[in-house]
């Protein structure tokens, strides 16, 4: 039977209906008809089409490919081989705090019960070794004692009973010492706490975000059998337990984490034993200017005994949090171990991981009033309990972890002994007094090394090391939107901005990141991540006005004391990635006689003249001043290489330009990628007999008649604007009030209070410029210039000016400096 033709109709059963033709239509003589065809339906039909030849999306659309960060720098060329594969950067991120992807092909209950069969499933590592008996019987602490007891003996003279309960009472010491000191590390209660963590911290946390890629090589590395020391940057106290909960994710053996005896807090202390914290002090002599040799060499063995079994350690490289929201100039005590034990081929070798925490929001509360100057809170036990029931009842964003590529510390060694490390400090000029170098480095004049006659070289080693590691870990911070919103209000818009405006620069400030190759903590539309980031920094920090006319939200940041501090802290986590370009354009403008006023004036200016050698030189000494504040380079480059490079980027994005009379009149009539190239040639045009002196007596211009130009060097000017003026309020008050040495204390507390005066006058540009971190830091960098002077008398810490001719002359110099670079 043949089927029914198209072209019949079903009216009714099965049959086929007849087909009636239908009349057609008269057709209009002398009239030609044409088609028509909607445009819509067009590009509908080219689009099908399309989709018809290829897929209209492919799986790599829908991807976020990001730079892998935290690669090993390029002076350990093996280490930077080691563990990297082309196919790491597709792995992307994972959320730790979701298993159910890992659970995916497992069974039905397996499934059902993802959090507690991921954690059945973790391996048990049971073998943590109680060293703490080994110690007390080691060379290094019986040295200890019979140093500390001589002290002693020599007043007990001839009275052997009285004698040998003095030795009883310190050997008793010791043992009260280690016991109070070690750690108790239970793996079933680390697998216990972190199937707790997985239900508890997502009741808070929108995502705990780590890179595959990252984790695949910290875990290769933990196979090559050989101690790992992971060194955290510290930003809250999570920071404790969240690596130990990462690595237990990856099957990594969990390391010992040294803690400060300000979270010895009952109960809690406890559970941080089980979880392989031990606590020292947070001052390692209890009285001021004598070295506790007993408790230094307790801790030295301590640590090496674990050392020596193949333990891992963690602790926080700048010692305590920070609480400006950057990094902190790291000390070296606890490093100096690692690299001591090495040295004496105590261990073989170990692998150095740097690591870095994004939080979106701030945990632990603000700092503003440790800015402010007051004193820091003490930690207790139902402070302790408060805090987690505040934070159980918070919403805290996400947090992103980053773990740098391991890297070699023999390689290291190797490394840092053909290429002696040299501070950023300025060079002892004739006629001056060399301080010792407890007191021009005083982070590092409590390390725990030997006294032997390679003291000093090693200091400088761990030096480089510690300064190797905080750049590393800092330029593998990924900032989160609150961290970029924040930077963009402190830095473009504190008069405010539009919303629209401010979604665009988001956009802007991520593609500038990316020129840098850095990543990002989000992704998605810049208008719903705003929406986002002002739901979690709330109405104190960003204020909000709807603006009928142009039917946009505007925000506004809340400068005020003390919640600028507050939103600084998210800012400044940005800053450190354009602190050394920032320092660049503030030296053009100060050479070029420009202020920040003049460059956002609608009037154009005339392009001015710098001297290439002088714009250099006067970076250099900014980047000196402030050298407490940011480490620019790492330790293997130098400086002044560094900002020639980035003077050369200034040409080629036209912030600056080569001057050449026998060019301009091309240049003027020649398109943008021709101006471009043309002054590209004009700097690399260099013959091969001219020396490096054609650099320094190169005259460049500055761009300032396109208004993009001046908005992005005042936009740069604005990101280190902050440090330089405290650095100038503090040079200031020094000058004014230091006239003879007075105690510390009350000098930091009445130039705290000058600072905050100048604020509430309306004398500063900026408002968080008399925070009280900056300011210490400020006093540092002074005393480490030698300008100033600070030594122990008895409990007190005394300052003075130092008492070298050119001293105050000098610092007048600093002080103009800044004063003209924040005008």
């Amino acid at each position: 039977m043949s089927m029914p033709s198209t072209k019949m109709r079903m009216l009714g059963g099965n049959g086929p209906q007849p087909q009636f033709k239908k009349a057609q239509p008269q057709r209009r003589l002398l009239r030609k008809r044409t088609t028509q065809v909607d445009l819509e339906k067009q590009i509908d039909i080219q689009t099908i089409c399309a989709f018809k030849m290829a897929p209209s999306f492919q799986p790599d659309h829908f991807m976020t490919k990001r730079p892998l960060m935290g690669a090993c720098c390029a002076c350990m060329l093996l280490s930077k081989s080691d563990f990297v594969r082309p196919e790491l950067r597709e792995l992307g991120m994972r959320n730790i705090l979701d298993v159910r992807t890992e659970m995916a092909n497992t069974g039905y209950m397996s499934r059902w019960f993802a959090d507690e069969a991921y954690a059945l499933r973790r391996p048990l590592f049971y073998t943590y070794p109680d060293v703490s008996m080994s110690v007390l019987r080691s060379p290094r602490v019986l040295n200890a004692i019979e140093q500390t007891a001589s002290q002693e003996i020599q007043i007990l003279q001839g009275d052997e009973a009285a004698m040998q309960r003095h030795l009883s009472v310190i050997q008793k010491h010791c043992i009260y010492t280690i016991n109070k000191m070690k750690a108790s590390v239970s793996s079933v209660f680390i697998k216990i706490t972190a199937w707790f963590l997985t239900k508890f911290l997502s009741k808070f946390l929108r995502s705990v975000q780590v890179c595959r890629a990252q984790m695949l090589m910290v875990k290769q590395a933990s196979e090559k059998g050989v101690p790992m020391i992971y060194l955290p940057l510290h930003r809250s106290h999570l920071d404790y337990i969240l690596v130990t909960y990462i690595l237990w994710h990856y099957d990594i053996r969990a390391p010992y984490v040294a803690a400060g005896d300000n979270m010895d807090i009952p109960f809690f202390n406890v559970l941080m034993r089980w979880l392989g914290g031990f606590f020292i002090r947070r001052r390692l002599d209890t009285k001021a200017g004598q070295k506790d040799f007993l408790y230094r060499a307790i801790l030295h063995e301590y640590m090496t005994k674990l050392l020596s079994n193949g333990e891992g350690l963690e602790f926080f490289i700048e010692g305590g949090r920070t609480r400006s929201g950057k990094a902190v100039i790291p000390k070296g005590g606890l490093l100096s171990v690692v690299v001591e034990a090495c040295n004496e081929e105590e261990i073989s070798d170990a692998y150095i991981v740097p690591i870095t925490f994004s939080y979106e929001k701030i945990i632990d509360g603000n700092y503003s009033r440790e800015q402010m100057g007051q004193g820091k809170v003490k930690e207790t036990f139902f402070g302790a309990v408060n805090a987690i029931f505040r934070v159980f009842f918070n919403s805290y964003g996400s947090v992103r972890i980053d773990f740098a590529q391991p890297f070699s510390l023999k390689e290291f060694l190797l490394q840092a002994k053909s290429n002696p490390y040299q501070p950023l400090t300025a060079p002892t000029t004739p006629g001056r007094l060399q301080l010792d170098y407890g007191t021009s480095y005083p982070n590092f004049s409590q390390t725990l090394l030997s006294t032997n006659g390679d003291a000093e070289k090693t200091r400088m080693m761990v030096k480089a090391l510690a300064d190797h590691t905080v750049y590393t870990s800092d330029h593998s911070t990924a900032p989160m939107a609150t961290h970029l919103v924040a930077f963009l209000l402190l830095t473009k818009y504190r008069q405010g901005v539009y919303t629209r405006e401010l979604s665009k620069a988001i956009q802007w400030l991520v593609r500038e990141l990316q020129a840098l190759q850095r990543d990002v903590g989000f992704c998605g539309r810049s208008e719903d991540v705003l929406l986002y980031v002002q739901t979690l920094l709330g109405d104190r920090l960003i204020t909000k006005k709807w603006n009928e006319e142009d039917n946009d939200l505007k925000l506004f940041p809340n400068l005020t004391l003390p919640a600028v501090f507050e939103l600084s802290y998210y800012g400044n986590l940005v800053t450190t990635h354009f602190a050394l370009e920032s320092i660049l354009a503030v030296a053009v403008l100060l050479e070029a006689d420009i202020s920040l006023f003049n460059l956002l004036t609608a009037a154009p200016l005339r392009d001015a003249k710098v001297s290439r050698e002088k714009v250099i030189e006067v970076a250099e000494e900014i980047c000196m001043i402030v050298h407490n504040e940011f480490i620019f380079i790492p330790p293997c480059e130098n400086l002044n290489s560094a900002l020639v490079a980035m003077l050369e980027s200034f040409i080629t994005k036209e912030i600056l330009s080569v001057e050449d009379d026998t060019k301009v009149s091309d240049l003027l009539f020649a398109g943008k990628d021709r101006r471009w190239a043309d002054r590209l040639a004009l700097v690399l045009d260099v013959d091969e007999e001219e020396n490096d002196g054609y650099y320094s007596e190169q005259t460049l211009l500055v761009n300032l008649n396109s208004q993009d130009i001046r908005e992005r060097l005042h936009f740069l000017a604005s990101v280190i604007g902050p440090f330089l003026e405290s650095y100038q309020t503090a040079a200031k008050f020094t000058l004014q009030e230091l006239i003879a040495e007075q105690p510390e204390e009350e000098f930091m507390s009445s130039l705290g209070q000058f600072a905050r005066k100048r604020v509430e006058d309306g004398l500063t540009l900026f408002s968080e410029s008399c925070a009280m971190m900056t300011l210490k830091s400020a006093m540092k960098s002074f005393q480490d210039l030698e300008l100033v002077y600070c030594y122990n008398n008895a409990n007190l810490t005394m300052i003075g000016m130092s008492m070298q001719m050119d001293s105050k002359n000098t610092l007048e110099h600093y002080s103009t400096l800044l004063e003209s670079a924040v005008s």
